[in-house]
């Protein structure tokens, strides 16, 4: 019987994968508007070191949470936590924002210097900060990416190798060719997501080329010559996206169970394990332990919630917009990508690939002056460029659940349902439902966390709790900031806690029943 399809709800599909694409390359318009100096902008010695010095630090947070991602999944995936859904911990802060652990490191640096203030000297800035606080920022999608790789994995395979050699023979033959891929795969985006951030070197006086092209904009205002500038980051970061994409693609479709006992890892590579696992528990209890002991009596956390408070809801607020307008966009878009050749995958997931300082002065640049000049004076202009920069996460979401969705179910649903609005409420809704929550959930916190959008699009009068955090924190650490930093981990930690509570981010990878 051929399938009808419900037209009205084709077209809506289309408008919102049209407005998907739109968004993600209005940026791009401000960056036209001037050809600018190619030699200049790409032809100085000091600027390819401080291209060296951004990739330096992302191979850096790559590798590290690479290794220990591998080593913790192992253990956790073969280990006592192997059936529970408590083995999914390590995500409680994952979307905590870079400067909770920025903040984390000058205080374990202070303590430091109680006893060598010249190791203090040391450590206070440079590369092995930003290391430290990009692997414990990136630690949690790392791990993540290659537990989901380790579960999804034929056990079969395991179960056959299991009778004939040891569990560390068996991991090393059978598990890690089969989720090298995924390693590869989460050790590409930390490196995506650390070479364009430019907010922890700024943080630790260390140069790198991303902070160079914000430093540039502001000093020349020339965006064309900026967007040239940014040109050796975004290439080799796109091409690590196509790598990134090609090895979650490795990820079967079929789940298999982690039922009954894993591997019995020995030797060193359970010792790694425990360490990686340690590395993780550290990763979360360390803040909020800080924190809590700098912030002191419940009476002075209260006092930082009543300065903050204004800022929180208005951080609150953006990042629902953000979320709400990524969730009506990405989910058609990830449907109509289905089957799509790689490359179109490109411009689909461009802005994870921009810093977000380029998002956001390319999208004040074209929007500025335009028929769309009015939103510049609204909240939803932030709203809109944290929606862009995360929008890609959404759709890699959506088209994680897509893969697992029975088509005989959607097909019977567009037969049987008589309008397309019925189709989509009866049906998509509630089969799509677990990406639209996870979704919803990933960019909100994403959002709430981000500085550097809303530092440049925010309308006069208005601050977000992130951008008050960082801008203190240049001025030193306090009790004040430590109340804030505790506020933002509590509140994360609640509201990803209801995510994962409610299975969305699992069920996103699992088959219907």
């Amino acid at each position: 019987m051929p399938v009808r399809k419900p037209e009205g709800l084709t077209v809506l599909q289309k408008a919102a994968v049209l407005l998907y694409f739109v968004l993600l390359l209005l940026p791009l318009g401000g960056f036209v508007q001037r050809e600018g100096d190619w030699g200049g902008a790409l032809g100085s010695v000091r600027r390819l070191k401080l291209a060296g010095n951004t990739f330096l630090l992302a191979s850096m947070a790559a590798l590290g949470c690479m290794a220990v991602g591998l080593a913790a999944a192992a253990w956790i995936h073969n280990g006592p936590l192997r059936c529970r859904r408590i083995r999914w911990f390590f995500l409680l802060l994952a979307p905590v924002p870079y400067y909770v652990y920025a903040l984390t490191w000058m205080y374990l640096v202070r303590l430091l210097g109680r006893i060598d203030r010249s190791l203090m000297r040391s450590l206070a800035s440079g590369l092995a900060p930003c290391i430290f606080v990009n692997i414990l920022s990136f630690l949690p999608l790392a791990t993540g990416v290659i537990l989901i790789a380790m579960e999804y994995h034929d056990r079969r395979a395991e179960e056959m190798g299991s009778i004939y050699a040891g569990g560390n023979r068996v991991f090393f033959d059978i598990v890690l060719p089969a989720v090298f891929p995924a390693v590869l795969a989460a050790g590409a985006l930390v490196f995506v997501l650390s070479a364009t951030d430019f907010s922890v070197p700024s943080l630790f006086q260390y140069q790198t080329h991303t902070l160079e092209i914000f430093s540039e904009y502001s000093r020349t205002g020339d965006l064309g010559q900026t967007g040239i500038l940014a040109l050796p980051v975004i290439f080799p970061v796109l091409g690590l996206l196509v790598l990134a994409g090609r090895g979650l693609g490795t990820i079967p479709v079929q789940k298999s169970p982690p039922e009954g006992s894993g591997l019995e890892l020995s030797g060193s590579l359970r010792m790694a394990g425990r360490f990686a696992v340690s590395v993780c528990i550290l990763q979360i209890g360390v803040p909020a332990v800080l924190f809590a002991l700098q912030t002191g009596a419940p009476a002075e956390l209260w006092e930082s919630f009543r300065l903050c408070r204004e800022e929180l809801l208005i951080s609150v607020g953006i990042a629902a917009l953000s979320a709400g307008t990524a969730v009506l966009l990405a989910g058609p878009a990830a449907v109509w990508l289905e089957g799509k050749k790689w490359y179109w995958f490109l411009p689909a997931l461009f802005p994870i690939a921009m810093p977000s300082s380029l998002i956001g002065m390319g999208l004040l640049k074209t929007v500025n002056g335009s028929v769309l000049h009015g939103i510049s004076q609204t909240l939803y202009f932030p709203a809109l460029g944290c929606a862009i920069k995360y929008m890609p996460f959404a759709l890699l979401l959506f088209t994680a659940r897509h893969r697992r969705i029975h088509r005989e179910e959607l097909e019977a649903g567009q037969v049987y349902m008589p309008s397309g609005w019925q189709y989509f409420c009866k049906i998509l809704i509630p089969v799509y439902r677990p990406a639209i929550v996870g979704a919803a959930g990933v960019v909100f916190l994403l959002t709430l966390g981000e500085e550097g959008i809303p530092l440049i699009l925010m309308p006069p009068g208005y601050e977000t709790l992130a951008v008050k955090v960082y801008n203190y924190l240049h001025y030193g650490a306090s009790e004040l900031v430590s109340g804030f930093c505790l506020i933002t981990v509590l509140f994360t930690a609640g509201m990803f806690t209801l995510v994962i509570r409610q299975g969305r981010i699992r069920e996103v990878f699992e088959e219907k029943s």
